[in-house]
């Protein structure tokens, strides 16, 4: 997948598909799919907000795009210089002459340039002029409701993981390289890798998890602790700290996929080191029945 972070490219023949696409949830999905149906190269045209909490990481929404098809990444950070361009340039210079958009597919509610001033009407409008097709797409609804990343956020912040995985279309995850820690988990026999999550992501409560892990593109279960250890001495950075059920070797330095897959308990202190292997040991029983059924 190619990845383009400026607005000095040349791109010719594209299906792009813009928008924010925070999560790349189903809803977005949908674009892609058209895109992808149109023999032409898939782009993804999304935007940089900083400072902003997103479900996903920039590095976590980049991997997502390049399993799901990608061909070219486009992500244009969003400054004063880009809220000043006019509805009209971001059309003609951007998407026709630097995108070469054959096809341009959006949400229904899709707006563009200085103050919002383009829409898609704008775009079906300016469609033959510009040799250029337009596909609009109406919100994805699920239970009733209309399928959006406020929605999704709302159900990460609530620790409902199940509600959150069927929005997503995929498990949410958290992505990092395994970091050293305070290695207390051997001394109990339980080895665990540690991850801390980007400071931007949105994130579940604190608690223990059921998870599933990939690395060196294999998969494992597990459980996982998201907090900042409170039973551990000392000030704790917000982390992810697993147990992989059938791993074998040395995590350190490995890049590692964390999936969250259910919410079993709030994060806690305990008293010892000894009462937290109890813990841990129920914890696991816990993850292993919730993760035993057959689409795991």
């Amino acid at each position: 997948m190619k990845i383009i972070t400026d607005l000095n490219f040349q791109l010719n023949n594209t299906a792009v598909c813009i928008g924010k696409f925070d999560g790349i949830h189903r809803g977005h999905r949908l674009l892609l799919e058209k895109a992808e149906q149109s023999g032409l190269s898939t782009v993804m045209f999304t935007f940089l907000f900083p400072d902003i909490r997103s479900i996903y990481s920039k590095f976590e929404k980049r991997m997502l795009a390049e399993k799901l098809g990608v061909d070219i990444f486009i992500e244009i950070p969003v400054n004063k210089e880009f809220f000043e361009l006019q509805a009209e340039s971001f059309m003609e210079d951007i998407l026709v002459k630097r995108c070469g958009a054959k096809n341009i597919i959006v949400g229904e509610d899709f707006c563009f340039g200085h103050q919002r001033r383009g829409n898609v009407r704008m775009l079906e409008e300016s469609a033959s002029r510009y040799d250029f097709q337009v596909f609009v797409f109406e919100k994805l609804k699920a239970e009733g409701e209309i399928i959006s990343s406020t929605r999704i956020r709302e159900k990460i912040s609530e620790g409902k993981m199940s509600e959150v995985n069927e929005l997503l279309g995929t498990p949410y995850f958290i992505y990092g390289k395994v970091q050293q820690g305070n290695q207390i988990g051997r001394t109990i026999s339980v080895p665990t890798a540690n991850i801390v999550p980007e400071p931007h992501k949105v994130l579940p409560p604190f608690g223990v998890y059921a998870i599933l892990a990939e690395t060196d593109n294999k998969q494992y279960r597990g459980v996982g602790n998201l907090g900042i250890k409170p039973t551990i001495p000392g000030e704790n950075p917000v982390g992810l700290e697993v147990w992989l059920f059938d791993y074998e070797g040395d995590l350190y330095g490995k890049e590692i996929t964390i999936s969250l897959m259910a919410f079993q308990r709030p994060e806690k202190k305990f008293d010892s080191v000894e009462s937290l292997k109890q813990q841990i040991m129920k914890d696991t029983a816990c993850a292993k029945e919730i993760l035993s059924g057959p689409d795991r």
